[in-house]
């Protein structure tokens, strides 16, 4: 990354990214039972495909795959930015994470502590990413981050 933008730009997808699968898991965790119950009952019951809860199921997994849109968050394009932006688009989490993202800008601008965690983390990273850091530099980075000053 050669610019401090682009880094942040690619930490928070990765963040974005990592929290999506989390909820992706945990998703997949809660379907799994479920589907085997769904199944059960519709067996006992012999629904037909129109009653049947599996497919109640399944259709209510397509949905939740719209709204996580696992891989969104990582399309920057600007017709993409804008699609997500229209009142005729399907909400997902992506626009959480939006609201999540202004309401950090926002505390940042105005100094909070986002700002002073950002400028720590970017003096870490810039010594990190230096060739030639020296073991002194580590060590006194190291301590800084140990110890954060309030």
């Amino acid at each position: 990354m050669k610019t401090k933008t682009g880094r942040w730009s690619l930490i928070k997808d990765t963040i974005i990214f990592q929290l999506k699968l989390g909820m992706d898991a945990l998703r997949d965790l809660l379907l799994s039972p479920i589907s085997i119950v769904c199944l059960i009952i519709d067996l006992i019951k012999g629904h037909s495909q129109e009653q049947s809860y599996f497919h109640r199921l399944m259709a209510f997994g397509h949905q939740t795959d719209k709204w996580l849109n696992l891989f969104g968050s990582n399309n920057t394009t600007k017709n993409s930015k804008e699609f997500f932006k229209k009142k005729n688009a399907d909400p997902n989490v992506d626009q959480i994470f939006d609201k999540i993202e202004t309401l950090l800008k926002d505390q940042h601008n105005k100094g909070g502590v986002t700002a002073s965690a950002k400028a720590s983390i970017d003096r870490y990273l810039d010594k990190i990413t230096k060739k030639d850091v020296s073991v002194k530099d580590k060590k006194e980075t190291e301590q800084a981050i140990a110890k954060p000053k309030e």
